[in-house]
């Protein structure tokens, strides 16, 4: 029986800091809040620093040089063990518009490195990042036909994962989003908004059909705009009217400026927020150059202001952030209670995976994934299920 105590560190909960505070975990799990150090147990000092829930990122790309448009389970293992070594304890990887073929055998891979012994972050399972998008608003994706989802399709793709296909993007105005949001919901997956012209009307019948999130909210889609002469609202004033729909926000400190994330917070709330870092396979690393998508044949990019660009400097394609980053610029640069940064870091994505009743919080009962940072918010130790996580 493995027991470990951590204290002396500020215990970040969903609602209040607990000074002074400590965790006992046996086994992998959390089994005491709060209380003082047993004895013969092994002890773990946070100096104090913040004690947090271990961060889920529900939008990750790559890390480490690799990503997860590869295809091979060797770039799934790195992806996982960056992102661990900056307190990411379980990662959605996340695809790209690409061919049906290619997207099967990602899937593939990551059902193998599901069944492979992973050192670092839990792979929680699939974000399907397009092939239905508009083109006027693709950002850094891949030139391709556009296409219109079909329920074969759909369900071919859906039975080769498993279940494991957590969250499919889409946007809202094409033809046949009513089919594909009936699949989705037939199949337990989230249905996102993502890289969309739509208008606020348009979206909210595609909230109505099943929509539910809306991908890097604020990137790729619409706000007040003109159509054939006539102002339309767009996406982003649709997402804040309603209060049953979820938004994430790329936390890199480039994508989306302070104001306008501490308007989202704001509206939308800290329970209806997760922080990405829609993070590309430069995170992790110093390149000043890189690839977005397959190794072989994906998407050229520049690193410059510390964020990926595309060379031509007309969009950003993707972040090099990690989550301790996202960390760092939520709550010490832009000012947001460290409760609330935690629980979009941790609570609110466990809540979309379906897995809020063991991971997201330091609660008794819940898995031992953890993150010890310093008082200025960098890694000092990281626990997945109760193991202290070694990243040399």
């Amino acid at each position: 029986m493995d027991t470990l105590w951590i204290g002396n560190g500020r215990l970040v909960l969903p609602q209040r800091v607990l000074e002074n505070g400590s965790v006992l975990i046996e086994d992998g799990r959390i089994i005491e809040i709060g209380h003082p150090c047993p004895r013969n147990v092994q002890r773990a000092d946070a100096d104090g620093g913040y004690i947090l829930p271990g961060f889920i990122d529900l939008h990750v790309h790559g890390g480490g040089g690799a990503d997860a448009m590869d295809a091979t389970v060797q770039a799934l293992q790195t992806m996982a063990r960056t992102h661990a070594a900056h307190g990411t304890t379980a990662l959605v990887p996340t695809t790209m518009t690409c061919e049906d073929a290619l997207l099967e055998r990602v899937i593939d891979r990551f059902l193998e490195a599901r069944s492979a012994t992973v050192e670092g972050a839990q792979l929680l399972g699939l974000h399907l990042e397009g092939p239905f998008f508009a083109a006027s608003s693709r950002g850094a994706q891949p030139v391709l036909r556009q296409r219109v989802p079909d329920k074969a399709m759909l369900e071919r793709i859906l039975r080769r994962a498993q279940g494991y296909i957590l969250r499919w993007d889409a946007a809202p105005e094409l033809e046949q989003m009513e089919l594909f949001a009936q699949v989705m919901k037939a199949n337990g997956v989230v249905a996102a908004v993502a890289h969309t012209s739509a208008t606020a009307e348009q979206t909210m019948r595609a909230f109505d059909w099943g929509f539910s999130h809306v991908t890097h909210f604020y990137n790729a889609m619409t706000t007040f705009h003109k159509v054939d002469g006539i102002v339309h609202a767009g996406v982003i004033e649709a997402a804040y009217l309603r209060e049953d729909v979820t938004i994430e926000l790329i936390g890199d400190g480039c994508h989306v400026p302070r104001e306008s994330m501490l308007l989202a917070n704001r509206i939308k709330g800290a329970d209806r927020i997760c922080l990405i870092t829609d993070a590309m396979r430069a995170a992790g690393t110093n390149a000043s150059r890189s690839i977005l998508g397959p190794e072989k044949d994906g998407v050229p990019v520049v690193i410059r202001d510390n964020v990926a660009q595309l060379p031509d400097l007309s969009s950003y394609a993707g972040s090099i952030a990690t989550m301790d980053r996202v960390f760092r610029v939520a709550h010490l640069r832009y000012g947001i209670p460290v409760c609330e940064v935690s629980r979009m870091l941790s609570l609110v994505p466990a809540r979309l995976c379906g897995c809020a009743h063991r991971k997201g919080s330091l609660e008794q009962g819940k898995d031992a994934d953890m993150v010890v940072m310093s008082a200025d918010g960098y890694v000092k130790d990281v626990y997945i299920g109760g193991h202290r996580f070694n990243a040399a």
